[in-house]
């Protein structure tokens, strides 16, 4: 049996539609529509067909080869089946009016074949799949897709503009441990097409050459490549990209251009926003990199309140969301008196705003703990912002939170025995995205460094010094064990933060 894979689209993003449009979907007359599916054999085969309501903008999934009660009305229908073993996959769309009791046929005996490939290949060693998404041309929900081994996927052709067509090839290599990995893809519109061969260039591509560290996350990490289709649902489909492998690695993809994000999911799961490729370019991406330490946007006044904002206790320096195994505790003081307090648990979000009394000096707390297997990195850290604010004013708090960038680390995050490792002073200073809320000019006035090598029981000093730009310290690594990171940078308006992350590097 060979394998596919049926991808449906998404839901929920038309719950509104679906509202607005029931009042003129209940007003209408009430009729049926039967959606036999065929496989190659002309045998009755299950599956489930996309219905949307193109007046009503009802929309809903049905089940083949039985009635399903509907409004009469035009509908836009997509779907895609495989035959009793698996086999022959087949992907359609078409349109229907439904009056009464409707009846309607999707035949994968009228499917012709989709064959993708790369040219030049990659060589021996991969699997190459297929993929087709069918698509209402208007970006309406109606949109599905299927992918095969090569040679094993049909589309059934249409005339009609209503629809078009994505088409892409995979290539992954069949060993887990290496390899890089190739997807490549194209859009037919006006119509689906009797049938595809199509030969995509490599030159066409951007390449993503990742390396994937291991010690803040480690073991088996499942990466995830997904494309921004930019309002045209349909190139989406055949533009995603998913495999694990064993942390560390070390591999590229091979993509079209446009934006992707990337995500890593292990025992913690990280990600970011989208960015642009372009095509012809190969862009360095380093996942897992010391240190996971607090990241984020800093907190600001709104109203009188307060508002955390969205302070991560151990962000990626590269892919900067996630972090979601976190435990921990935030606390604000003012004057003495404790205001707001508050224990955290995993996938919960920082994101509180009390009511603050008046102008004046506050301190906001926090902590943050990872469960993680033993010999894991940037288990434990710390924020102490100390910060002056006014509730009469819409405005950023000022303040430095610190990003710890060790050099010279292994693919394991490790220093050598003995070494002196160098650690960037990284000075964050994340806006809000609002511009209601105003971000108050600021300058570092002075910079102190502490490590670790004994989990906290005693902090040495160094040295932070500013060169081209950038705040370093040297820390004097031992002959093994882990190092702690700490720092308090203080403006020139009196706002302090003191950064803290504990097993920030190993050292072997």
């Amino acid at each position: 049996m060979r394998r596919t894979t049926t991808v449906a689209s998404a839901v929920t993003v038309l719950i509104p539609l679906l509202l607005a449009g029931a009042p003129a979907a209940s007003a209408a007359g009430k009729g049926s529509l039967t959606v036999t599916t065929l496989d190659r054999g002309g045998k009755p085969v299950y599956a489930q067909v996309a219905v949307y309501n193109t007046k009503t903008n009802d929309f809903r999934y049905i089940e083949s080869n039985k009635a399903a009660s509907l409004p009469d009305g035009s509908y836009e229908l997509v779907t895609t089946f495989t035959g009793a073993t698996g086999e022959d996959a087949t992907v359609g769309g078409h349109s229907v009016t439904v009056s009464g009791a409707t009846k309607s046929t999707f035949d994968a005996r009228q499917g012709r074949p989709v064959n993708v490939s790369l040219s030049p290949g990659p060589g021996s060693g991969y699997d190459h799949t297929v993929s087709a998404y069918v698509c209402a041309a208007d970006n309406g929900p109606a949109s599905m897709g299927i992918s095969a081994e090569a040679g094993d996927l049909y589309v059934i052709p249409t005339s009609s503009k209503a629809y078009e067509l994505s088409y892409g090839t995979t290539y992954q290599p069949r060993s887990a441990t290496g390899g890089d990995f190739w997807l490549a893809s194209a859009t037919h519109k006006g119509g689906v097409p009797s049938g595809v061969s199509a030969t995509l260039k490599q030159s066409g591509l951007t390449t993503l050459k990742v390396s994937a560290r291991s010690g803040p996350d480690s073991g088996q990490a499942m990466f995830s490549f997904d494309y921004s289709s930019d309002g045209d649902s349909c190139s989406w489909g055949p533009n995603t990209l998913m495999f694990q492998r064993d942390l560390p690695n070390s591999f590229s993809a091979h993509l079209p251009p446009g934006q992707w994000g990337i995500s890593q999911h292990g025992h913690d799961f990280v990600y970011d926003g989208f960015h642009t490729y372009a095509a012809g370019k190969t862009t360095s991406l380093t996942l897992g990199r010391a240190v996971w330490g607090p990241g984020g946007r800093l907190p600001n006044t709104w109203y009188k309140q307060l508002y955390f904002g969205s302070i991560n206790p151990f962000a990626d320096p590269t892919l900067t969301a996630g972090g979601v195994l976190a435990t921990g505790s935030v606390k604000l003081t003012h004057a003495g008196r404790t205001l707001y307090s508050h224990t955290y648990s995993p996938s919960q979000e920082i994101d509180a705003h009390p009511v603050i009394p008046g102008a004046g000096w506050y301190t906001l707390t926090q902590t943050g703990h990872r469960s993680l297997p033993s010999g894991s990195l940037s288990t434990t850290s710390s924020l102490s912002l100390h910060f002056y604010a006014d509730p009469a004013k819409n405005q950023q708090i000022r303040d430095y939170i610190t990003r710890f960038s060790p050099g010279a680390l292994n693919s394991r995050n490790q220093a050598a025995p003995g070494s002196t490792t160098s650690v960037v002073l990284g000075m964050q200073r994340n806006g809000t995205d609002d511009s209601t809320v105003q971000q108050l000019p600021d300058a570092v006035k002075s910079v102190q460094a502490w490590y670790t090598t004994d989990n906290g029981t005693t902090w040495h000093a160094a040295t932070a010094k500013l060169s081209g730009g950038k705040w370093t310290m040297a820390v004097h690594n031992p002959a093994s064990g882990r190092v702690g990171l700490r720092s308090t940078v203080t403006d020139t308006h009196g706002d302090s933060a003191t950064t803290t992350v504990y097993n920030a590097y190993a050292v072997s």
